[in-house]
């Protein structure tokens, strides 16, 4: 008996190696999502992926970085999609470059950019980007306009804005989102003008009474939709997913009380939540004929 245990151990060893291979085999590979760190883009991807391990039982990996070394990502296939590509003018140029190796799966929500200013500024001394080159309202504002990243689309179409409409004297101050809006908050507090790069749906709308200045010349577009951009190939080798983003949408309103609702908790916490309220909407965002075990049972 002892002299057949080295067979033995061998055997089951080779056996347990198959099985494991097997059960490997049969684990479909991680859809790749990237996403930029912005409080509407973190529910977005958080609730999808939410659906689709679910609904798909489909493993996702989020990741994370700017918007631009996104779509470069994206294009050369080191990852399979991005649902916060803004259009037609936010990422324009990005898509530009890159589109002939993208596929476009659909609209998630709209939204709108621009520069803002808290409505305690008087509408009579601001109601436009041109109303920045008044000298009392650029000392006021300190030549300052708040913005998140560096070189992101909103970014660049301010540094547009600052040639087209001759804003001399102005800089642009950027940060981060958080960076950004917590100078906004200390500003109000001291009673302090602020210029800021703002873009909805975001939560700063819902803590703060801001308005968004007009845009005669339109540099920074009307109204802008928010799509869910892949790989070329994308929809071929992963159909049910392209078919869920394809018909993936969010109220607006929904989507800013989660965000508010994020930060008083977590975005783990409200889009769990979230989901668990709405998951027979979620449901019907899936093909036909691709329900769960869970939800195939009598």
């Amino acid at each position: 008996m002892n002299a057949h245990s080295p067979y033995r151990n061998t055997l089951y060893a080779l056996i347990l190696a198959t099985f494991a291979a097997q059960a490997q085999a049969a684990e479909p590979a991680p859809v790749r999502i990237g996403w930029v760190n912005w409080s509407d883009t973190e529910i977005t991807v958080k609730l999808a992926s939410a659906a689709l391990q679910d609904h798909l039982k489909q493993p996702v990996k989020l990741v994370m970085a700017d918007i631009g070394i996104q779509f470069q990502a994206l294009a050369n296939g080191n990852i399979d999609l991005i649902p916060m590509v803004w259009l037609p003018s936010t990422h324009k140029a990005f898509y530009d470059k890159y589109k002939d190796r993208l596929e476009d799966l659909g609209v998630l929500y709209e939204g709108r950019i621009g520069m803002a200013v808290p409505t305690s500024v008087p509408i009579s001394e601001v109601a436009s980007v041109e109303d920045l080159n008044k000298p009392q309202v650029k000392e006021k504002l300190e030549g300052k306009i708040l913005t998140s990243e560096v070189g992101n689309g909103q970014y660049k179409l301010t540094v547009k804005a600052i040639e087209e409409y001759k804003l001399d004297g102005y800089k642009l101050v950027a940060s981060s989102e958080s960076g950004m809006l917590n100078e906004l908050d200390r500003n109000l507090k001291r009673d302090k003008w602020s210029l800021v790069n703002a873009w909805s749906p975001h939560w700063m709308f819902s803590k703060w009474s801001l308005r968004y200045l007009d845009d005669p010349k339109q540099i920074f577009g009307g109204a802008e939709q928010i799509h869910a951009m892949a790989r070329k190939g994308f929809s071929a080798e992963y159909p049910q997913v392209a078919y869920f983003f394809a018909h993936y949408s969010i109220p607006q309103a929904d989507l800013e009380a989660l965000m508010m609702q994020a930060r008083q908790t977590s975005s783990d916490q409200a889009v769990a939540a979230y989901y668990a309220a709405n998951k027979s909407r979620f449901e019907a965002m899936f093909e036909p004929g691709t329900q769960t075990a869970s939800s195939r049972q009598p």
